[in-house]
């Protein structure tokens, strides 16, 4: 279940797809792992956020620093607590391929929904430890089972594409309404 849009990317294309993909927000709750500054979420209208990064972050959107959590990721999710939707948007490149597979299996451990947003296969990977620095890279071919939103000329000037990924219990027919809005 793949879409492929050839749109160059921007922060209302990403903000179009996430809308579409979230679907009905007002009552839910949200995880914005490995979230940077995380400049779309709040604009989703989840009920309940919470954001979390290995680094202390300055959020875009000043008033949701108080639901901000200084934590590894992995760390995190393991304390069990679940969430409607789990969002990894810019992250699991950030990871190792081993952490970034476990990443994968805790937010469906711990979420209805997960969304995982990365560059489409390997960019810029160093290995190097720190957190910005890419470790590994993904394709859509990896989420099996998932639905993909592929971009390939996401990130013109770098030369790399895009991806959504995302995966909840109906995928069919959760593809099917997401393909309608978006096409």
């Amino acid at each position: 279940m793949q879409i492929t849009l050839e749109d160059i990317g921007s922060g209302e294309l990403y903000l179009k797809i996430m809308k579409a993909i979230c679907d009905e927000t007002e009552d839910k709750s949200v995880a914005d792992i490995m979230c940077h500054l995380s400049p779309y979420i709040p604009q989703l209208g989840f009920k309940e956020r919470t954001y979390v990064d290995i680094q202390k972050r300055p959020l875009d959107h000043k008033k949701e620093q108080k639901w901000f959590v200084k934590m590894d990721v992995i760390e995190f999710l393991r304390k069990g607590k679940h969430f409607d939707v789990i969002n990894c948007s810019d992250g699991i490149e950030h990871l190792s391929s081993y952490n970034g597979k476990l990443l994968v299996n805790l937010m469906e451990q711990y979420s209805n929904k997960q969304i995982i947003f990365t560059p489409l296969g390997e960019h810029k990977i160093v290995r190097d430890n720190h957190p910005d620095s890419h470790a590994s890279g993904w394709t859509p071919d990896y989420f099996e089972g998932w639905a993909s939103i592929i971009l390939p000329n996401f990130h013109p000037t770098l030369g790399v594409g895009a991806f959504f990924a995302w995966h909840c219990t109906d995928i069919k027919q959760d593809f099917k309404r997401v393909k309608q809005q978006l096409l």
